[in-house]
């Protein structure tokens, strides 16, 4: 399977980081919570839309990204999913782009989004400045991904999150629960 573009970017910087870092490419930049997927996994939990390749997880309670497979916008978009199993609401449009979805974890990478479906007035906030108590290792490997993928911070909005929920939600095939 061909991969998007801005996802070939993300691996070809993860392998340049990972004999920077002395680590795995797929691991480079698990302390920012984003483990890649590779090669990249098609329905990996119940709640994982079908029409969606998943290409990383954060480590933590099963939480992964995923694109919309076979879709084709007139803007060049992707619209990237969150998927929560533990939760009760399982999955989220977060970004409308592998650029929009890079860029929300600018500050503090990804492994905090979740909190979005939790806590979401304290997620907002973490996510608009860098966090003090960040360690060393992800600060640095923050820093090597802002520079190699051109980020800026674009911190996740409530408003921008329904907008997304609005335009692409009903596009996701996610399976119905057993009774």
């Amino acid at each position: 399977m061909k991969l998007p573009v801005q996802l070939e970017k993300l691996h070809q910087v993860a392998d340049a980081a990972a004999i920077q870092f002395e680590t795995s490419a797929d691991m480079v930049f698990e302390p920012c919570g984003l483990i890649l997927e590779t090669p990249q996994m098609e329905q990996q939990y119940w709640c994982t839309p079908a029409n969606v390749v998943t290409f990383a997880s954060t480590g933590g309670d099963g939480v992964h990204y995923s694109y919309l497979k076979d879709f084709v916008s007139a803007n060049g978009t992707l619209p990237i999913v969150m998927t929560l199993p533990s939760a009760d609401e399982n999955n989220v449009v977060i970004a409308e782009s592998f650029e929009e979805f890079f860029n929300l974890g600018y500050y503090v990478g990804w492994y905090s989004l979740e909190q979005l479906v939790y806590q979401e007035e304290e997620a907002i906030g973490y996510f608009t400045e860098p966090d003090e108590e960040h360690h060393d290792d992800a600060e640095s490997r923050l820093e090597y991904m802002r520079e190699a993928l051109q980020m800026r911070p674009v911190p996740p909005q409530m408003a921008r999150l329904a907008k997304l929920r609005e335009q692409y939600f009903d596009l996701l095939l996610i399976a119905e629960l057993p009774e």
